[in-house]
């Protein structure tokens, strides 16, 4: 990709390069707008103009208002660059959407959620056709380096970052400098500047034990992530069952957290691992639909009635029916409400500034009311 400078020729005609280079140039208005132009209508030397529109130091200071400034300037006069990192700078709107999603999580692109969000993605941004870029990162890297930053950040393309996994702090601190929006889907993340769009676990957890409660389930088991799992939304899920347990006088035994890869198999398992206890759960929470599918096939293969002996429910990324022959009472944790709320926030900031603080908006949950919970046969 080439690099924006005073001396680069925008492929429109005019003077021929003069000590190495010319004046950027475009079309707008009839007459070709240049760089010369921005400078003497934003009262800024172009020297400072290219460093803002290169993202390059070139050791001159340029003030939060002088670059707002310089890109109205831009704008006003119709400033159209030929390269694409300084285009973006200028018309962040029309930037490229980047989804980073962090090598730790599961599945990576393939993961359901990851895979939801994205789609969803796609259906809210306002331009269609949209394209977003999904990149995997790493958690622990140090992208203080230019160079070491995921394609669509290193090209200068991306204009909205969003990320699932736990936040990178050099990477977050990067794309803050650079004045774009940040946004953690799915967990909460306290670096200043960064946004985290959550559902309500708190009420999540809330519902669901619940409405063990109110069918008279007072043991209860949890069929949870892998053990020592780094994935900050079950960490986020999993203190969200502590606390709602607490609040209803419920003791959730170590012994009865069965974990897994909340898949199929890991559902199958802690029916195994649970017929081997002398005192059994009679209500098991699931934090994914595939292992809830897993534990009531298992149940029902051990001649255990749901819900007249085990009452199941499940967390679920969708209002849909599950994928699953049995329609399992769910409390919504909508991913489709995540990304909306994304695009949403993400336009905002770009509309009205990337904001000093860490925010966090919180997206609601619901209990959806299907067949595998109610109360123990007698």
């Amino acid at each position: 990709m080439s690099v924006l400078t005073e001396g680069f020729t925008n492929g429109n005609g005019g003077e021929e390069p003069k000590n190495g280079g010319s004046a950027p140039r475009c079309e707008a208005a009839g007459k070709a707008v240049t760089m010369a132009m921005v400078a003497r209508v934003s009262g800024v030397s172009q020297g400072a103009i290219s460093s803002l529109l290169n993202d390059r130091d070139y050791g001159i200071r340029v003030s939060p208002k002088t670059r707002e400034r310089v890109f109205k300037a831009c704008k006003d006069l119709g400033y159209v660059p030929n390269d694409l990192r300084a285009f973006v700078r200028i018309y962040p709107e029309l930037g490229e959407t980047c989804l980073l999603v962090s090598d730790r999580i599961p599945g990576g692109i393939a993961n359901p959620f990851v895979a939801r969000l994205t789609a969803s993605l796609m259906a809210h941004i306002p331009r269609q056709p949209s394209s977003i870029s999904v990149i995997l990162y790493d958690e622990m890297c140090d992208y203080s380096a230019a160079s070491a930053l995921p394609g669509p950040l290193h090209h200068g393309t991306a204009s909205k970052v969003l990320c699932v996994g736990a936040g990178n702090e050099s990477l977050c601190r990067v794309v803050r400098e650079r004045h774009l929006p940040t946004l953690i889907l799915g967990h909460t993340h306290t670096m200043p500047g960064v946004t985290s769009i959550v559902p309500d676990y708190h009420a999540a957890a809330r519902l669901a034990l619940v409405r063990f409660v109110q069918h008279g389930h007072r043991h209860v088991g949890i069929v949870g992530g892998p053990f020592g799992s780094h994935d900050p939304r079950l960490a986020e899920m999993s203190v969200a069952i502590g606390d709602a347990a607490a609040q209803l006088g419920l003791t959730i035994n170590p012994d009865d957290v069965f974990s897994g890869d909340l898949n199929f198999e890991s559902g199958v398992v802690a029916i195994e691992h649970m017929r081997t206890r002398p005192s059994q759960p009679t209500a098991l929470l699931c934090l994914s639909e595939s292992a809830a599918a897993g534990v009531i096939t298992a149940a029902h293969a051990h001649g255990m009635w749901v819900p007249g002996h085990l009452s199941v429910i499940t967390f679920a990324d969708h209002t849909g029916p599950v994928d699953s022959s049995v329609p399992i009472t769910a409390v919504a944790l909508p991913v489709d409400e995540i990304a909306s709320a994304a695009v949403r926030e993400a336009d905002r900031q770009i509309r009205e500034g990337i904001p000093a603080d860490a925010g966090k908006i919180t997206v609601g949950v619901r209990l959806i009311e299907r067949s595998t919970c109610g109360s123990l046969a007698t």
